[in-house]
Order: C-alpha cells, then structure tokens, then sequence
C-alpha cells in the first residue's frame, strides 16, 4: 500500500483492509473489465483515506513536480504484473457496431476485408449476398468501369488508406448501383459496398437548383458523380478542362455543405426519393474525411478535415475522450458551413504514431500545427480547444504567435496542481487526478484498464464510470442522443492504445504555466458553471491571471457545453476572426 508514515495507527489498520480490497479488484479488472468501476471504487477509498491525512496531504500539497507518495513496492508489483497481464492478453476486438448494424440492414449492404473476405452482410438483394464470402463474386456483376473502380479500392485499403473517396458501381440488376468507400472499423481498415437506388429527373435537378442554388454546370457535375463517373472522366465528356471540373465539385460541397463525395451522394440520394447509405463505421471518426500525412517531424499523423474548404480556416484540437465526436456533432447539425476545420490527431491518438514522453507530445503537436499552416495555406486560423485540447491549444498560441489569431478554449482551464483544485471534481475524474498527481506511477494500469472496458462489448459502462445515471452531462447524453457517438469517440481516442491518455493525464496535473507566460495571444474561455472536472471557480482564476484571457461563463451547461450550445462556440470564433489583425485585442469585446 502506500505508506502512511504520517498516520495514526487506527488508520493504518483501516487502509490495510482497503489495500487488500485494491489488490483483489486489481485482478478482477484484468479478468473482467466490466468490474472497472469497482476497481475504482476501492482505489478511492484507499487514496483518499491516505490524503485525509493532514500531514500527507499538507506535505504532497505543498509540492510543485508529481509524485511524492511513497508506495510500498509489494502494492506496485501487483499494478505493474496486472498492466503486463493486459499487455500479453492484447486489445479484444469484439464484433462491432458496424457490422451489427449491417447485419441487420433490410437492404444491400456488405462490408469486407481489404482482401475481399466479406465479414458482415445485409438481409437484402438476395441475388447479391446468397452465399456471398468474397467480393470476387461480385465482379461478374459489374460494368468494366465498376470493376476497375472496386480493384483500386482493395488496392487502397490493403494500404490502409482510409477516408478514401467513394465510387459509385454500376451493376447490371437492382439495385443498379452501389456506392462503394473504404471505412475504418475498430482501428481496421474495411471496404463498405452499399445499395444506391435513385431515379434522377428533371424534378430532382431542379430541386437541386433551388434548394442550394447550384448552377445548371453544378447540377451536371452531381448527376456524373451519381453515375459513378470520375472528374477526369467528366471533363472528357464535357470538353471542359479538369480544373474547372474539379473547381464545380469544390462549389458544389461548399454549397450542399458537404463534407465529401460521399456525403453528397448520400444527401441526393435522399432528396430524389431514397434514403441512400444507411450505414457507417462509428459516427465521429469515418464520417469525416481523414488522411494520413508524413510530417516533418517524422511521425505519422492523421489528419481529419471538414466543413466549406474556403471557409474561414480553424484548427481543432481533440480532448482526451471523445476524439472528432465534436466535429460529427457539428458538421451533421450543418453549423460549419463558413469554416474550414483541420483537425490533427495528436500523437498517441487514433492512426497517429506515439511518441516517448509528454513533453515530445507536445512539442510535436505544436510543430505539427505550424507546419499545416504553412501547407495548407491557413491564413491566421483560430484555435479551437476541447478539454485537454486546450492545453496544447494554449502551448501552440504561446508558440505561434503572429501566425493564429486566437484560440476558443472550451471546458478547460489552467493545471491541476492543488488538492483544492481536486477535490472539486466528480468523483471518478477527482481519483484519476489524484493518482496522476501523486502516484504518477501506478497510471499506466488505470489507463489500460480503462482502454479494455473501452474494447469490450460493454462501452456504455466505461460512461457509467465518468457519468453517474442522473447527472447533468449523463442529461444531456439522453437529450441529445449522443450515447452511440460518446462510445465512437472513446474507441477513436482508444485506437492507438494508452500513450495518448497517459500523456494527458500527467500533462493535466504539471505546472505548465512557464510555457505559456509570453503569450500575448487572445484566448477566449468558454465554460459551463456546472462542469464536474474542471470547476469554473477554478478557471475563472486562471484566466484572471493572464491579460490575454477572458472568459464567457454558461449557468445551465457542464462539460459537454460544445454539444449544449454549440452556436456560443461558433459566435467565439467568429468574434476572434474578427479582431483586427494589426490592432490589440480587445479582450473586453471579447468578454
């Protein structure tokens, strides 16, 4: 256990029972990942009768670097033996939503292995999935265009270039085409092949026209893109040049607010009459379009984009738990029309490579940051910070000064250095803290603990974990039905192990404050009085202690303030992208 030195000795005893309780819950969590709350329910209890302890608490309170719990060595063996034991078993990959959803779907959906093994296939067309194992029997029914179309996929998948543009398959029986996209599923790159039923009219063009406002060249452009033609086939049967096609496509998903191809023909495949594609991997992470980009860094990084490509440019920054959910929430409520979202995956998250410490993470997401500005073109974009994004968020003003106009810092605050600070949160976040701060060593299986009940087939308890039945942000979870997206983003956050969650964790509770002490860049905090994990007493000191912060306090939101009231985020923004570029900022205006 830990040592309680300072203790009496009736509450020696008393911990000693609870340490056996930790040990057991230990193992149960390794065997059991559906138990973790139990886990963390003994580990509370044993930490916190340590810390109630005047003397411990005043002596580790009173330090400015993590750590300073002794820890009997019998007690950490047993976390470090259970984090091996995870380890060697390996992440469980458990049938997933996707593939339910699809098995169950009435009509023509498939989806495959990048080598063409069908894995999950859908109740309809009979005379397309009657024994279908292989999309090798699906080639006889293609045109030669289609087939070409569908080798090209496999070949980009087998490469694991997810977040590929759809093609539209042409088959010579009903459905007649099929819209085909590479996915990822779980961390695994899938081919997902999807009936496409529509009837295109001169009603369905004119509807077009007047409820986008395309032009007669737009709506063409769309009507080739439904038939499975590429742009470079289009310009051909046009006699146009390709750059004027591909400029058409451009306007035409800033128009329709289309993310992507794939988007758009899912959006006229319902106006026309059909639902369209029904199904995706899970929401927050497929249905935005993702790449993976070489860095100069020398990592891998993925990257996701979103929103009008001409709009006013803002770099997202995820939070630790739920990844690009934010940006699906947005992005399908049509609110980014006008912006143009680049989102890096920070090192240790989704498909971007891990990296050795957290000071490298953050040095890393920084030069990332500065070199998308400079390929991509990103004149003065605004920085918008999500949870323990807003950490990097601020590093990256404080760095990048002159080149982003601001950062929107949405349910974040300064470090986490005081027990005061701690004590205030709920209380799974308060324990996790507590054992970053103090015991900084025991992490790791925390973390991978949490990672396995991700994995498992019961996500929604990991939820329960974080959010008690009846709690606010558990409120807004039911009202807004965000339970299917919260769990995607888990999983995205989850996919690339625990070096991302545990590089937060201890970056959470560090004095960063010396990185950002030069910073004269605006940042506009954005809070919700009733957050459960940052408290906003506790951010509204920190932002009074920096001249270039301020902050906008919401009574009725928590957490969650960016699925509650996302036009607030949005209006913040737009005030930052306004400040005049050579003039001070305003940061009463901001207020």
């Amino acid at each position: 256990m830990i040592r309680q030195q300072d203790a009496g000795a009736g509450l020696k005893h008393a911990g000693e029972i609870s340490r056996d309780q930790v040990i057991a819950a230990i193992y149960e969590t390794v065997l059991r990942p559906e138990l973790y709350e139990a886990f963390m329910e003994a580990w509370e209890e044993h930490i916190t009768k340590i810390l109630s302890e005047p003397q411990v608490a005043s002596r580790l309170d009173g330090r400015d670097i993590q750590g300073g719990m002794e820890i009997d060595p019998e007690l950490k063996a047993h976390f470090t033996r259970a984090h091996d034991i995870l380890n060697q078993i390996g992440r469980k990959v458990p049938r997933t939503a996707l593939q339910d959803r699809i098995a169950a779907a009435e009509g023509v959906a498939i989806l495959a292995m990048p080598d063409g093994k069908v894995v999950a296939r859908g109740k309809g067309g009979g005379w397309l999935l009657d024994d279908l194992a292989s999309l090798d029997a699906l080639r006889d029914r293609l045109t030669a265009g289609s087939v070409t179309m569908l080798d090209e996929l496999r070949r980009v998948a087998q490469g694991n270039g997810a977040g590929s543009e759809a093609g539209v398959l042409t088959t010579d029986l009903t459905p007649r085409h099929l819209i085909a996209r590479i996915v990822g599923d779980n961390g695994n790159t899938r081919l997902l092949i999807e009936g496409l039923d529509y009837r295109w009219t001169g009603e369905a063009e004119q509807l077009l026209v007047t409820s986008f406002g395309l032009s007669r060249a737009e709506v063409d452009v769309v009507r080739n893109l439904m038939a499975g033609r590429s742009l470079r086939d289009m310009a051909k049967l046009s006699g146009r040049s390709e750059h004027t096609v591909r400029n058409q496509a451009k306007s035409v998903l800033a128009k329709t607010g289309a993310p992507g191809q794939v988007d758009l023909i899912r959006l006229v495949a319902f106006l026309v009459g059909n639902e369209g594609p029904t199904f995706a991997s899970h929401p927050g992470v497929v249905e935005l379009h993702s790449e993976l980009r070489s860095m100069n860094t020398g990592l891998q990084m993925q990257l996701f984009q979103c929103g009008d490509p001409d709009g006013q440019p803002v770099i997202y920054l995820h939070g630790m738990l739920d990844g690009m959910a934010p940006l699906y929430h947005l992005q399908t409520r049509g609110l980014l029309r006008g912006y143009r979202v680049i989102a890096p995956v920070r090192p240790g998250y989704g498909q971007s490579e891990t990296v050795s410490s957290p000071e490298e993470a953050l040095n890393a997401g920084v030069a990332h940051i500065n070199e998308l500005i400079a390929c991509l073109g990103l004149e003065q974009p605004v920085i918008l910070g999500h949870m323990a994004g807003v950490l990097h968020g601020h590093v990256a003003c404080n760095n990048l000064q002159g080149r982003v106009t601001g950062m929107v810092a949405v349910a974040g605050g300064g470090p986490v250095l005081r027990m005061k600070q701690i004590s205030k949160m709920a209380p799974r976040q308060r324990v996790m803290a507590y054992t970053a701060r103090f015991a900084p060593a025991l992490l790791p299986f925390f973390v991978r603990a949490g990672i396995a009940l991700v994995d498992s087939d019961e996500v929604h308890k990991f939820m329960d974990t974080l959010y008690k039945s009846g709690s606010h942000e558990r409120q807004v979870v039911d009202r807004l039905d965000l339970a299917e997206l919260m769990y995607a983003g888990y999983r995205f956050a989850a996919q690339a192990g625990a070096a991302g969650f545990t590089s937060d964790g201890h970056l959470m509770v560090r004095n960063w404050l010396p990185m950002i002490q030069d910073s004269t860049t605006p940042i506009v905090h954005l809070h919700g009085a009733l957050d459960p994990v940052i408290p906003a007493c506790s951010t509204q000191m920190f932002v009074d202690d920096h001249a270039n912060m301020s902050l906008r306090l919401f009574d009725d939101a928590g957490q969650f303030l960016i699925y509650e009231n996302p036009e607030a985020i949005l209006a913040a923004i737009d005030d930052l992208a306004a400040l005049d570029d050579q003039s001070a900022p305003d940061l009463a205006y901001l207020t």
